[in-house]
């Protein structure tokens, strides 16, 4: 009768032990955050819901609320938003430290749909990682006194804007090697030094086979 008894309660734990297993598994892929890299010729840009991401983005929080996702890329500042490139804007992004810009472009649609056809690569990453990356964009925003963003201009597609960012741009951190840092701090097994092209940043992240990738 007692072996019974112990016997028992060892299979009620065990079978008690399985549940919390999964309800941990399930909370953990609750927390699964899923980004979209995409590619536009010479640049990439990382795409995330903005609702996912609004607890840790304070530069961005009062903008583009009616949207789902936002985009965000950055370069240099002149060149990044001049209307016709010269000699000289690319001439000094690529020889000097310059001033540099975010641009941020607001999404409705999924971004499977509303840039069908680009080059894209899609990654889930964990609570953490994900913060690491917000935290990583939300850095780079330069602030007036008032701890507001600085917005430049309008940006490159609807619903975009130019803003002011606090890093500088040169020749060993390109647009796509900085995108390639904030994906390396988010866990991403990605090498931002050979990360120049928005074509090395793709092949890249297709070497890496866990990721879901299109």
């Amino acid at each position: 009768m007692r072996n019974f008894i112990f016997f028992f309660l060892l299979i009620k734990i065990l079978i008690f032990s399985q549940f919390l297993s999964l309800a941990q598994q399930s909370q953990q892929e609750n927390n699964i955050h899923r980004i979209y890299i995409i590619k536009f010729d010479w640049h990439t840009g990382v795409i995330f819901d903005r609702e996912e991401a609004l607890n840790f983005f304070p530069s961005l929080q009062d903008d583009f609320r009616e949207f789902n996702f936002i985009e965000i890329g950055w370069g240099d500042k002149d060149f990044y938003m001049a209307e016709k490139e010269t000699f000289w804007i690319t001439f000094k992004a690529g020889m000097f430290p310059t001033k540099s810009a975010l641009h941020v472009t607001a999404l409705m649609n999924n971004p499977e749909i509303h840039y069908r056809g680009l080059e894209m690569v899609l990654i889930d990453l964990s609570e953490d990682d994900f913060i690491r990356l917000i935290n990583y964009f939300n850095r780079s925003f330069a602030l007036d006194k008032n701890k507001h963003n600085i917005k430049l201009k309008d940006g490159l597609k609807a619903n975009s804007l130019f803003y002011l960012s606090k890093e500088k741009y040169h020749i060993f951190k390109t647009c796509n090697a900085w995108i390639a840092r904030g994906l390396k701090r988010a866990g991403v097994p990605i090498h931002p030094f050979f990360a120049l092209t928005s074509k090395n940043v793709m092949k890249q992240l297709k070497r890496v086979d866990e990721y879901k990738r299109y």
